[in-house]
């Protein structure tokens, strides 16, 4: 046998070496997933919710016998209009799908466009889908001198869920 008869084996993958090189790769294909696992547990994606209480002004700021839209916050500040002594603060989110009911002065009432719940000043339901009454949030006033919401706090009939004035 001459040289050029004898096979080179060096460069040819045996079956021992294809089934070492990947299981070492998945064994570190592994340990890397792990890693990027354990490292994107120590930074979490969070989504964080605004705070349910809040400051919407002063109460001069809302003259009487007015219902004002704070878009902001969603929400109304009635004030001294049809028998609600001082300030009330009455959600706008409408308690059938979650739209904004629109104040109508001349009616003295609020109206959903989206599927046509009527809620009176106090936000009972008169006429629609509507579950439920629009609910109050209670309200304070700060040691600063403006409105304190707690939207956190809801109530449909407690005379302390107002701020007299």
């Amino acid at each position: 046998m001459t040289k050029k008869d004898v096979k080179d084996d060096s460069k040819e993958i045996t079956r021992r070496k294809f089934f070492l090189i990947f299981g070492w790769f998945g064994i570190l294909s592994s340990l890397a997933g792990s890693a990027f696992g354990a490292v994107r547990f120590m930074f979490p994606n969070v989504l964080y919710e605004p705070s349910t209480t809040f400051k919407i002004g002063k109460p001069s700021d809302y003259p009487p016998n007015t219902v004002t839209f704070v878009q902001d916050n969603r929400l109304f500040v009635v004030r001294g209009k049809d028998g609600i002594e001082g300030i009330r603060i009455i959600s706008s989110i409408c308690t059938h799908m979650g739209c904004t009911p629109k104040w109508v002065e001349a009616k003295n009432q609020w109206e959903c466009p989206c599927h046509g719940s009527v809620f009176n000043i106090k936000g009972n339901v008169i006429a629609g889908p509507a579950p439920d009454p629009l609910p109050w949030y209670k309200a304070t006033i700060a040691s600063d001198g403006r409105i304190l919401v707690d939207s956190s706090k809801k109530n449909y009939v407690k005379p302390d869920y107002q701020i007299k004035v």
